[in-house]
């Protein structure tokens, strides 16, 4: 479970640098290293990284929650493992069908990843009446 957590928490990384790339891209070091206080319209491609940074981050603490619980309980069997596997197959997928623009093919990732969660869960939840 735990190179699920750091192969997530990777994705994120990525996650987190696109929009700063792109922004680069548009305004340039220059613009990119100051103030920003005038920046143009984003990009496409900017406008797009954003949303899916802020989409990641709505389910990430989710994630983290579940993945973290299922270390500290014992509980990374299978199920768990799928689990997490799925989740992070699916925001990866979810990140490029964003940046893509592909749909419905962004939210059925995006609904594999909440499957992927449920998954997480289920193993966890005789320990809410333990």
């Amino acid at each position: 479970m735990l190179l699920i957590v750091f192969l997530v928490l990777l994705l994120l990384l990525v996650q987190v640098g696109l929009p700063g790339r792109y922004l680069t891209a548009q305004v340039g070091t220059e613009g990119q290293m100051g103030p920003r206080d005038d920046l143009p319209e984003p990009t496409r491609e900017l406008a797009r990284s954003r949303r899916a940074l802020a989409n990641l981050q709505e389910t990430l603490p989710i994630f983290l929650t579940l993945a973290i619980l299922s270390i500290v309980f014992g509980e990374q069997g299978w199920l768990s493992l799928v689990g997490g596997g799925i989740y992070f197959v699916a925001r990866a997928l979810h990140a490029y069908c964003y940046m893509k623009g592909l749909t419905p093919w962004r939210s059925l990732s995006f609904l594999a990843s909440l499957a992927g969660n449920v998954l997480l869960a289920l193993p966890l939840l005789p320990h809410l009446w333990g």
